[in-house]
């Protein structure tokens, strides 16, 4: 129902559409890694360096692979490394699932495509930390450590843990996600500067930005994550815990609210080999300071 509002609406406002179809076609950038087709679709793939260890690394909410790159390119020195965009963003297939298992099954499916069989160091930011969570609960023998970047916990997403203000930010942030999805085609969202992924991206990448960041499967893959985030969030609570002896470090931002302080403690509560990084960086640390992450990760490896 909701792709036939989307059609319905380009429709209507086709002159919109047709422009901004126009400008897409200008935009257009060749994918910077490869296309892998698996059992379960086609993934954009960055994929670097060699070695006995696989450091796979997952985005946040809106993100994708390109928001690796540098730390991609430090780690890639010294072990392989893999960087994808999930469905809908970047390159990869549109998304048709919202939720956190359905993004393991997908990991699974592209390692297996990429006959990948090293143990695996994951590396998630933000709303990606639910994934890897996920994916190490399903995959505890293959996971060797685990990277989170200003992750997030499972009560961000959880509404029966929601005050006023959270329920507000959620309900304002879901309608405004939808907005774009509705509205995607037409290029509102692009007059209203709405960039899915943020408005900024290494400068050496600057020619996929508005590719990427204007995609209308972007907006829908965005819209999708955040409507079944409880979903995910829940998938997360009822998973087996994690090996109590697996290696983890947390990165956190500077972010002093209580919240956000809650949902650190929840990760470094998770096992007993925990490596707390705090830093005065903003939420995206892994763009903020590279080489900080990329040191964290090292560690592991």
């Amino acid at each position: 129902m909701k792709n036939w509002t989307s059609i319905t609406i380009a429709s209507l406002l086709f002159p919109a559409s047709l422009a901004n179809t126009l400008i897409r076609r200008k935009e257009k950038q060749p994918p910077p890694g490869r296309l892998v087709q698996t059992e379960r679709g086609t993934f954009h793939v960055i994929e670097k360096g060699s070695g006995p260890i696989t450091v796979l690394m997952d985005a946040g909410l809106s993100g994708q692979s390109l928001h690796w790159h540098r730390v991609q390119e430090i780690v890639s020195r010294h072990a392989h490394t893999i960087s994808f965009d999930r469905k809908g963003y970047g390159w990869s297939d549109r998304r048709t699932h919202g939720d956190g298992l359905n993004t393991v099954k997908d990991i699974e499916a592209l390692l297996a495509a990429m006959d990948v069989t090293s143990p695996l160091i994951l590396v998630g930011h933000s709303y990606g930390g639910l994934n890897v969570r996920l994916f190490a609960s399903e995959n505890r023998k293959k996971v060797k450590g685990i990277v989170f970047v200003d992750a997030v916990g499972e009560e961000r997403y959880l509404t029966e843990h929601f005050d006023a203000s959270r329920k507000n930010e959620w309900k304002k942030s879901l309608q405004m996600m939808k907005v774009g999805y509705y509205t995607a085609y037409t290029g509102i969202p692009r007059l209203l500067g709405m960039k899915v992924g943020g408005k900024y991206l290494f400068p050496e990448l600057k020619s996929y930005h508005r590719f990427v960041g204007y995609s209308p499967h972007a907006y829908e893959a965005v819209f999708k994550e955040l409507r079944d985030s409880e979903m995910t969030a829940k998938q997360v609570v009822n998973s087996l815990p994690l090996d109590r002896s697996l290696p983890i470090t947390v990165i956190q931002s500077g972010n002093e609210s209580e919240e956000w302080i809650r949902y650190q403690q929840t990760l470094k509560c998770l096992t007993d080999h925990v490596t707390d990084i705090p830093t005065n960086h903003g939420h995206n640390i892994h763009m903020e300071n590279p080489d900080l992450v990329a040191d964290a990760v090292m560690k592991h490896v």
